[in-house]
């Protein structure tokens, strides 16, 4: 072990000999000991000493060792799948694709896994058949390498099949659905995952797979309204479903600016802009004075999320009072947008909305009840009156358990 252990520090060190060194011991032996040490150790590395250790590696292969890489398969890692597959497509050939096609069928999860991104570099479609059977599976690797894969193949029927599945009534199958045109990423079904994105439990996991295949900021000039109900998701996702580091991706300081400009002259969206633009003060102003949402996160990461803050932050008080006001508004525009609103007008304590949110009482939908009253009493504004009148429009047992806890 205390070979691997040295092995393994020349690999990720500075000293470019040792380094190659151990690259062609690692290559050369197929020692797995090592790599299985680069994968533990792969989180507490910098991503520049993984691009360091991966041109290290690429540098050792030869036409007679590159093979040894198909050993390493039994050990899946996002960090070395793409490198593998790059490498092994350098050197294609017939028994090559024959040999990874068998792993595709018969291996490991993990063995898989690799070789379905193999098959997005050498797009035969001999692997068809198996590729689409896993590019819905639950094994969420193995499922976006085989739909990439697809996408480099064009396939059609692979394509219907996921299509139809956002028509499923299960949410789990439609994101599934969702992932797979995110890594087939062709003829993208904007309008159909919207749509299905609006009406799902898992509105937040759907909303973080759209920016990886359409610009936020291009949105933001076709599809206002859309966008808006995007963002919208990815902020409630933010640090819960989905990773802070997706805010580069999501271009979120870029489009914060576009609100902000957008909102200091009259428009359409107004309201729904302010409730987007609030939601987003409340949660970057949380994740930087929570270290332990950002503790695991890396200096650019946490660069980016204060400097979005900065940039709200930057925005004088009678701006802020604006949005409060309209955001108020919102209560009055949008039936879908309550959900939304209602968590902002509670986190910033806007007493200004309290007869706004007593007129919610009035709803038929249970789940907005229970919301409204919830807010009037962070508001300090829920009367006995109140309660009892929303209690008696409840008949789920368990929201009406809540609503008298109040």
């Amino acid at each position: 072990m205390e070979n691997i252990d040295l092995y393994f520090k020349n690999l990720t060190g500075k000293d470019e000999l040792k380094a190659q060194q151990a690259a062609e011991f690692l290559v050369n032996s197929a020692c797995i000991d090592l790599f299985k040490k680069l994968i533990d150790k792969s989180d507490y590395l910098f991503d520049f000493v993984k691009n360091n250790v991966a041109k290290r590696i690429e540098k050792v292969i030869n036409k007679e060792n590159y093979t040894n890489l198909i050993k390493f398969f039994e050990i899946y890692s996002t960090d070395y799948d793409d490198l593998f597959a790059s490498i092994l497509a350098k050197h294609a050939n017939q028994d090559l694709t024959d040999d990874i096609f068998e792993i595709l069928e018969n291996g490991t999860t993990a063995q898989k896994t690799y070789a379905a991104k193999y098959f997005s570099y050498i797009p035969d479609t001999v692997a068809l058949e198996a590729l689409s059977k896993y590019s819905l599976c639950d094994e969420e690797n193995l499922a976006f390498n085989s739909a990439e894969a697809l996408g480099q193949m064009q396939d059609d029927i692979s394509y219907d099949i996921a299509l139809s599945l956002l028509s499923s009534n299960d949410d789990f199958e439609r994101l599934k659905a969702v992932k797979f045109f995110t890594a087939y990423n062709k003829n993208y079904p904007l309008k159909e995952i919207i749509k299905i994105m609006k009406i799902s439990k898992m509105a937040e996991n759907i909303a973080g797979q759209i920016p990886y295949c359409v610009s936020l900021k291009s949105l933001l000039s076709s599809d206002l309204f859309d966008a808006l109900d995007i963002i919208d998701n990815i902020l409630s996702g933010f640090g819960e479903i989905l990773p802070l580091s997706d805010i580069f991706q999501f271009e979120m300081y870029d489009c914060l600016e576009i609100l902000i400009n957008k909102n200091k002259t009259d428009n359409e969206f107004s309201s729904k802009i302010a409730n987007v633009l609030l939601k987003s003060l409340i949660k970057f102003k949380m994740f930087c004075e929570n270290q332990e949402y950002v503790f695991d996160e890396d200096k650019d990461t946490k660069y980016e999320i204060n400097a979005v803050l900065k940039l709200l932050q930057s925005q004088n008080s009678d701006f802020w009072n604006a949005q409060k006001e309209l955001t108020v508004n919102q209560l009055n525009k949008s039936q879908s947008d309550i959900l939304s609103v209602l968590p902002v007008i509670s986190e910033l304590k806007i007493t200004s909305a309290v007869s706004g949110v007593k007129n919610l009482l009035n709803s038929d939908d249970e789940i907005i009840i229970y919301e409204a009253a919830n807010s009037l009493k962070q508001l300090n504004a829920l009367d006995e009156a109140d309660k009892n009148f929303a209690l008696s429009k409840i008949s789920n047992p368990n929201i009406k358990a809540m609503i008298e806890n109040f």
